[in-house]
């Protein structure tokens, strides 16, 4: 994917508030013209399945090497679910090969870019699962015991970020080969200020929008935006405390249907502020790190 196209990807994913809209038009054809896709279920075309993803009793874990994406569901005792796609492509059974503590085991369908492992896992023992995919292998260390609900330090996290009057976040947005950096300012309740490293700009301020496209400053008109809308993990599900730092930061691991099948890790402070969070999709790999927490940030229209 070209350059042009992963800013468009992103000023969709702002500008929308659907997470991970595509939106081309911005890079493409100018402003004015969006295209949306917001899927329900986690089958998406040329993507994955992964049925035990939301299950309460199961461990949602992701990484990704280059553009290929690894991603779990470890139900408490057995068995694995892993789902495998590279790029937009889902990996075909004749193309992976799954092993569990060393050693190879078969793998049945559970869907689109879905493999099923009987073993027992998270039954008091620690377990690695290792997935191979041509020169690629990735592995999974997985604990002893399903480890705790994160609802409490996620549900927190939500309220404390829905909150602030204002915030700075970075972004760096990859589609595995390359990378866009995006400083992004947030003022509650509807604005927002982000530039690319490239030079794009855009400001946000109610119903108005306005785009630094071709030397120049254009508006137009915005359905409008609700500042929650731009931390992507917020309508994550199913999260766990996998990490306890001695600060008493928590890290929690969750999967999302929304707006596309997504891993997320989020680093959460006692106070419930999100200070970092990682996303793991198709093609779609993103680092949010977030600072200057009702530090006074005024988003202004642009001159």
């Amino acid at each position: 994917m070209s350059r042009g196209t992963w800013i468009g990807v992103f000023v969709g994913v702002i500008l929308v508030g659907l997470g991970l809209a595509v939106i081309t038009a911005l890079a493409t054809n100018g402003p004015g013209t969006t295209t949306t896709s917001s899927p329900s279920t986690t089958s998406v075309p040329g993507q994955f399945d992964l049925p035990f993803a939301l299950r309460s009793d199961t461990l949602a874990l992701a990484k990704h090497q280059k553009n290929l994406l690894v991603g779990i569901a470890a139900k408490a005792g057995g068995p694995i679910e892993v789902a495998a796609v590279r790029a937009e492509d889902p990996v075909s059974a004749d193309e992976i090969e799954i092993s569990v503590d060393g050693k190879p085991v078969e793998a049945g369908s559970c869907g689109r870019g879905c493999f099923s492992v009987a073993k027992p896992v998270v039954d008091g023992r620690p377990s690695v699962v290792e997935v191979h995919t041509g020169s690629s292998s990735l592995s999974f260390a997985l604990p002893r015991r399903l480890p705790p609900s994160g609802a409490s330090a996620f549900a927190r996290a939500r309220r404390t970020m829905a909150a602030l009057g204002s915030y700075h976040f970075t972004e760096r947005l990859s589609s595995g080969q390359g990378a866009i950096f995006t400083r992004l300012d947030v003022q509650a309740p509807d604005r927002l200020r982000l530039r690319t490293d490239s030079g794009f700009r855009s400001v946000i301020m109610g119903g108005t929008r306005w785009d630094f496209l071709d030397g120049r400053w254009q508006r137009q008109r915005f359905p409008g935006l609700n500042v929650r809308e731009v931390l992507m993990w917020y309508q994550a599900r199913t999260p766990r405390v996998v990490r306890r730092d001695a600060n008493g930061d928590v890290e929690l691991a969750a999967f999302s249907l929304k707006p596309v099948p997504s891993w997320f890790t989020l680093t959460v402070e006692p106070s419930g502020r999100v200070t970092q969070a990682r996303m793991n999709a198709p093609s779609h790999f993103m680092l949010h790190r977030y600072s200057k927490f009702d530090q006074g940030a005024k988003v202004t229209p642009p001159r």
